[in-house]
């Protein structure tokens, strides 16, 4: 109701005025996950519909010739995800080659990452968690967008370059965190060619820190008590980097696909992270299969509870508290093997089905969030998707 509400006055103006277009995109996903002792991605052992199926619309109106505002509206069918303006901004193309956006934007760090939430742009029903599903890299940001485009004879080039803030909660493995980020920075540099495509991207935030229940708490404590290595341990406040590296091939028969993702950081926790994904796919027709592997690896520094137990109550209670919100942190270290069918059976309109073969290490989180008395479980699963996708 809230949307029609929001959409009738201007479907109006729309009529009025040819300035204005809309668009709009929407994907109903069901899926379903082999294990009673986990959660991944949301999914649990019974088939819901509510963790992927989203609408979403947008609105682009030309001020000028040069100048335009586009806004976008995403509604979440899972009350866990964040629902309302995803994006909203201003746009100055003065020329077909040059684009300059200000306000509410996408981040551009990897491949799909614009496109992430319309599903009928990319083949997966979810693109390999190991990169797209990463907790490092935030979705949108407020800043400016600048890129140049050009060629040299047959070879396209699109260079992109990005500034600005982000401050927003975000979910890893089940673990809440208020995320704030400031000089968040990063270039991208896409090379076209023949069906090849070669990209490149940095992804750099000189000042983040990150909240989340008790963590202040025990890092203040720990300080007071003296243990000040474990208390720098647990603080989430410092500078982060990221390198992205992509291939594509797409020959209309055969589709090759890979990117690679290198982390460094000053803050523990979030260093050695090194993550990739390949994809092989071929087209017969309206229909298309593709097999995925993926690896996300997370080596991280060696961590020692070195408080004392049994000496005082009180250490004995910072003992259990660096347990509990150690935790909480994430260690995601998974392999999988993805396959995917699509059908795209009328124009705008794909069918796809979808099956993940999760393979993680016992010990580590490995992209789960595990349920109460779950310690035995093995962090394998197979996880399976089927959904639509359509845009408008």
């Amino acid at each position: 109701m809230v949307v029609t509400t929001m959409l009738t006055p201007c479907a109006s103006m729309a009529s009025e005025d040819s300035s204005i277009e809309f668009s709009g995109f929407a994907r109903v996903v069901a899926g379903y996950l082999d294990t009673d002792q986990a959660y991944f991605e949301g999914y649990e052992d019974e088939l819901t519909f509510t963790e992927k199926s989203l609408v979403g619309f947008q609105a682009d109106y030309a001020v000028t010739d040069e100048i335009s505002l586009s806004g976008q509206l995403l509604l979440h069918s899972d009350s866990q995800h964040q629902s309302g303006l995803e994006w909203l901004y201003l746009s100055y193309d003065p020329n077909p080659d040059w684009q300059l956006k200000v306000g509410r934007l996408r981040t551009p760090y990897l491949k799909y990452s614009d496109v992430f939430d319309v599903g009928y742009a990319y083949p997966w029903i979810s693109p390999p968690r190991q990169l797209y599903g990463s907790y490092l890299f935030f979705p949108r940001y407020e800043g400016a967008n600048l890129r140049y485009r050009f060629n040299i004879d047959q070879v396209y080039i699109d260079v992109e370059a990005y500034y600005g803030e982000f401050s927003d909660d975000i979910d890893a493995n089940g673990a809440k965190f208020h995320i704030d980020a400031n000089d968040m920075y990063g270039g991208i540099v896409e090379v076209n060619y023949n069906g090849w495509q070669l990209r490149g991207a940095s992804f750099l935030v000189d000042k983040i820190r990150a909240g989340a229940e008790g963590i202040e708490t025990l890092t203040s404590a720990l300080d007071q008590a003296g243990f000040a290595d474990l208390a720098n341990f647990f603080t989430i406040n410092g500078s982060t980097e990221a390198y992205i590296f992509g291939l594509t091939y797409d020959s209309l028969d055969w589709v090759l696909s890979a990117e690679y993702v290198d982390v460094a950081s000053t803050i523990t926790i979030l260093a050695g992270i090194e993550n990739y994904y390949f994809t092989v796919g071929r087209y017969f027709g309206e229909y298309q299969f593709l097999v995925t592997y993926a690896k996300a690896n997370q080596e991280l520094t060696f961590f020692e509870n070195t408080i004392p137990l049994g000496v005082d109550p009180r250490l004995d209670q910072l003992y259990f508290g660096i347990e509990e919100v150690n935790s909480q942190f994430p260690t995601d270290e998974l392999n999988s093997v993805t396959l995917t069918g699509r059908w795209d059976f009328r124009p705008n309109m794909a069918f796809k089905a979808e099956v993940s073969f999760l393979n993680g290490y016992n010990g580590k989180s490995s992209m789960f969030e595990l349920k109460a008395d779950a310690e035995g479980f093995d962090r394998k699963a197979v996880l399976y998707q089927f959904g639509v996708e359509w845009v408008f």
